[in-house]
């Protein structure tokens, strides 16, 4: 059987159906992203029940989307951070902490590479164009950019793309301190954009979205770690 890889969705409040539904969304690139590379892709959102859900995965990726409550880093909240959602923020938390617990292979992307540095006692940047010398690090705003990342020789994410590799960008906010978690990837203004857990078989953390620029690699590499 092919892996069963969950994939998170954020709950929002948009006019569907009727106004003001409570709608799961999630962009469909993740879920094509895995099903080209051979995977199964289900997508989960807060309100499962954690035990069942990872009773079937076999592999995780925590998406990207809304800002992160910076409490949660000891930092009030500066006035471009926006779209807090406690429950959102609770639930990926656990369920980050219990794939780990687990060794499941787990794919963090964006929302969820912040998240992840959060979880393993780092911190964020709440505003990269305030933030000495990240003022021109990309776009944001809804806008995108390129630009290139040098990978460690050594980590599995090099092993995977090369040493030097050119990402998109469409971020406000960045890593400040990635806790515990060893940094295999930075900008060339010093941006942390990727990180890895070396206790774990298979973690991969990428500030930038594999998913929009075809890096089917990185998800095949998941699924490959799901399916051993």
């Amino acid at each position: 059987m092919n892996p069963i890889i969950g994939i998170t969705a954020s709950i929002n409040i948009i006019n569907y159906e009727t106004e003001n539904q409570s709608v799961i969304m999630s962009p469909l690139n993740y879920l094509s992203a895995v099903n080209r590379s051979g995977g199964v892709g289900v997508i989960i959102s807060e309100g499962d029940n954690i035990e069942e859900i990872f009773g079937i995965l076999d592999g995780i990726i925590i998406t990207g989307g809304r800002d992160i409550n910076p409490e949660l880093y000891n930092q009030g909240i500066h006035e471009q951070t926006t779209e807090i959602k406690n429950s959102q923020d609770e639930w990926e938390l656990l369920l980050i902490d219990e794939a780990i617990e687990r060794d499941l292979p787990i794919l963090c992307i964006c929302r969820g590479h912040q998240l992840l540095c959060i979880a393993r006692g780092g911190s964020l940047y709440q505003h990269l164009p305030e933030t000495e010398g990240f003022e021109n690090h990309g776009e944001t705003n809804g806008k995108w950019s390129n630009h290139k990342v040098i990978l460690e020789p050594n980590s599995q994410l090099a092993s995977i793309l090369g040493n030097e590799i050119i990402v998109n960008s469409g971020h406000h906010q960045g890593i400040s301190d990635p806790g515990d978690l060893t940094i295999v990837g930075k900008s060339e203004d010093g941006l942390i954009e990727a990180v890895e857990l070396e206790s774990q078989t298979f973690l991969i953390s990428t500030q930038w979205h594999p998913e929009m620029i075809l890096q089917d690699s990185i998800f095949q590499s998941l699924i490959d770690s799901a399916r051993s």
